[in-house]
């Protein structure tokens, strides 16, 4: 994973392109410096902000979703969340997102630590309007 260090924060990030196409729309983040990527922010309808979030909450090193939170308005806020609580492999509650940052939006704890609408088409983290 190459490194990226978003401003405050200590958190190794990489800008991939894993369909492709040649645009970096996905972003992976190890948000506890354990070395393996915790949260998967993706950007599926190439705007530059992303639409899916997905969060790895077991400490096993290996990065199966069980929190998936989808902004399907394109507003950079959480629509619903999809959570797999007892970690079986199936999203078992399915809720309205509570209103936060899409990167924010994982139950059991946020990516950033603080809110952020994820990368630009320059990759620049930008801290969201209010």
């Amino acid at each position: 994973m190459s490194d990226f260090l978003g401003p405050d924060t200590a958190l190794a990030t990489e800008f991939v392109d894993l369909d492709g196409d040649g645009h970096l729309e996905t972003t992976l983040v190890d948000s506890d410096s354990d070395g393996y990527v915790d949260t998967a922010l993706t950007d599926v309808d190439g705007d530059g902000y992303d639409d899916v979030a997905a969060f790895d909450n077991a400490p096993d090193g290996e990065f199966v979703p069980d929190v998936v939170a989808v902004d399907h308005t394109g507003d950079g806020v959480a629509d619903v969340i999809l959570d797999d609580t007892d970690l079986d492999g199936t999203f078992d509650d399915v809720t309205t997102g509570p209103g936060t940052v899409l990167a924010d939006s994982n139950p059991y704890g946020g990516t950033w630590g603080q809110s952020w609408s994820g990368p630009s088409g320059d990759d620049v983290f930008e801290v969201p309007s209010s």
